[in-house]
């Protein structure tokens, strides 16, 4: 007889592992750059978009599905894609306002250094 234990399998439940979906990263990215910058929920918010109200800039926060689930950017008018730096930010997604703050206002940053 084995003594084995096979563990059960990893099922949080619905919003405990992620408590805000990424639309609300743009928002709070949004809110951080202030004035002139607004943001948009995508379909179910599993992406968000972070653009100026004069049309200048409109870039698309996701999810990189293809490799380790990195935090990207990219320039919808370009196409452009960018890595945002995540090293600085807490270890794992946001949990409490002030969290999201924290990471909206490290997106906020990230979208100046672009220069766009």
């Amino acid at each position: 007889m084995s003594t084995t234990r096979t563990p059960a399998p990893y099922n949080p439940e619905p919003g405990t592992e992620y408590t805000y979906p990424l639309s609300d990263y743009a928002r709070a990215a949004a809110r951080s750059l202030g004035r002139g910058w607004d943001a948009e929920s995508s379909y179910l918010g599993a992406w968000g978009l972070i653009f100026t109200t004069d049309d200048r800039v409109s870039l698309r926060l996701y999810v990189d599905g293809d490799d380790i689930g990195d935090l990207m950017i990219q320039d919808r008018h370009t196409g452009d894609e960018y890595l945002v730096p995540t090293e600085r930010l807490p270890e794992g997604a946001p949990r409490t306002p002030d969290e999201l703050r924290e990471w909206g206002d490290a997106v906020a940053l990230f979208v100046l250094s672009l220069g766009l």
